[in-house]
């Protein structure tokens, strides 16, 4: 009777596993790609990134590795859904009032309403106390008068300077809680790094600035060697040598191309080199206009897009302090070298970037979906332009000068000079007037 009772236990749990089987096996919700999807309506209507929103509507399909949702051009991450239901998450940085999409294999549809997305941003100041002179040590105790920014993938964040009586490459790090000089010069430059930007191959670590005023010389610092400097020269033929504009040969910035795997600066007298990162071979691609330049950055999203923003001093008039882009695919094609925002600088704008007004922008760079984030000099504050080409302040107060964290609203910069995004895109901001640097993250 024993046996009896534990097999008959037996075949009542075994039935029950398969009525649980058969019960999902029915619940499974197919897409049928002959029919349209439909779309109802959604909830909430407005929010911000990781908030959860459900989708309704028809035709979903319960496989939720086969749906696509897009908040304007930016996906979102889909967890579940029931056929007439998704549960999405809302994506970082979508734009603007973005409509959003479904993708269920060939088949789209997107809702007639928008979203009303809603950024939540705070500013924090990694280090510097104000003093202008260099001090290296403890984050709290560290003194910067940081210019220019850039990152790697491990998190080292990589500033140059040249103002407080010396000039150089530091590496901050705020695991590691220490400011360290890579490298510093009292006094004048010489034949030394007397460097504006930087650039950093993420996939090697390797940290490239150039020399600003002779036209050859840059230099790199490979984690492999400690950071040490090593002067590079790149190697122009003659002709293209002698073809630089002796008195306008500053080459404030270089920049690492992933599309082609090159570097590329540009000298005041508005041509374009770029240089073989290993031969060093240099070439002159475009000729551009006359103009002293505060940025320079190349866009993840479309690697073959150099972007650079001019000063005041630019001639023709019509690309001065403006934020400019050059097609590297076939930079002196039609495209060409052109400006991307309103003219009429020294003023303040937010809109379509066609509309947008910048006061002398300073250093540009991209975070990995395509958003550009400005720091714009003397309107105090951080720009953003997405991808789909909306300028927002994202971070200060247009038009005033100050030091605040906090908010967006409540923070405040005082002439902010460079930026930086790393991969989590967290932008880290030379807040040169404040001689601090200072973090943003927006979620």
């Amino acid at each position: 009777m024993k046996r009896y009772y534990s097999l008959t236990c037996m075949i009542s749990i075994l039935s029950l596993l398969f009525a649980c089987k058969d019960e999902g096996e029915i619940n499974r919700v197919e897409h049928n790609p002959n029919v349209p999807i439909t779309l109802t309506s959604f909830s909430p209507q407005e929010g911000g990134a990781r908030d959860k929103v459900l989708l309704d509507g028809d035709n979903f399909g319960s496989d939720a590795s086969k749906i696509e949702v897009f908040f304007n051009n930016t996906k979102a991450a889909v967890v579940s859904s029931s056929g007439n239901r998704i549960y999405a998450i809302v994506p970082r940085l979508p734009g603007e009032n973005p409509v959003i999409k479904v993708v269920i294999g060939e088949k789209s549809a997107t809702y007639a309403e928008t979203f009303t997305y809603t950024a939540q941003a705070q500013v924090t100041t990694v280090t510097g106390n104000g003093e202008t002179t260099f001090q290296e040590g403890p984050l709290a105790t560290a003194q910067v008068y940081g210019k220019y920014l850039e990152l790697d993938a491990e998190g080292n964040i990589f500033m140059t300077w040249r103002d407080g009586g010396s000039f150089g490459v530091a590496r901050i790090n705020e695991q590691q809680n220490i400011v360290t000089a890579l490298y510093q010069f009292v006094g004048s430059s010489g034949a030394n790094p007397y460097s504006n930007g930087i650039t950093v191959d993420r996939s090697t670590g390797v940290v490239t600035v150039s020399h600003e005023s002779v036209p050859e010389v840059f230099f790199s610092f490979d984690p492999r060697a400690a950071w040490n400097p090593r002067q590079r020269n790149a190697l122009f033929s003659d002709a293209e040598y002698n073809s630089i504009v002796w008195a306008d040969r500053y080459a404030n910035f270089v920049s690492f191309c992933p599309y082609d795997g090159y570097l590329y600066t540009r000298f005041r007298d508005g041509k374009v080199a770029k240089i073989h990162p290993d031969t060093y071979e240099a070439t002159i691609v475009h000729q551009g206009p006359y103009g002293s330049q505060y940025g320079q950055a190349i866009n993840p999203a479309k690697p073959w897009e150099l972007y650079i923003t001019l000063h005041s001093n630019a001639s023709p008039v019509e690309f001065r302090q403006g934020i400019m882009v050059l097609d590297l695919r076939d930079p002196n094609g039609t495209g060409g070298f052109k400006r991307i925002n309103a003219p009429g600088g020294s003023g303040f704008r937010d809109g379509p970037v066609e509309e947008a007004i910048f006061n002398y922008p300073k250093d540009i760079k991209f975070d990995n979906d395509g958003n550009m984030f400005i720091a714009d000099y003397d309107n105090h504050c951080i720009r953003m332009l997405s991808a789909d080409g909306i300028v927002t302040t994202v971070a200060g107060q247009p038009g005033t000068s100050g030091y605040r964290d906090g908010g967006p609203i409540e923070s405040q910069f005082y002439r902010p000079w460079g930026v930086a995004v790393n991969e989590q895109g967290d932008i880290y901001i030379a807040d040169w007037g404040n001689a601090r640097i200072r973090k943003l993250v927006i979620e």
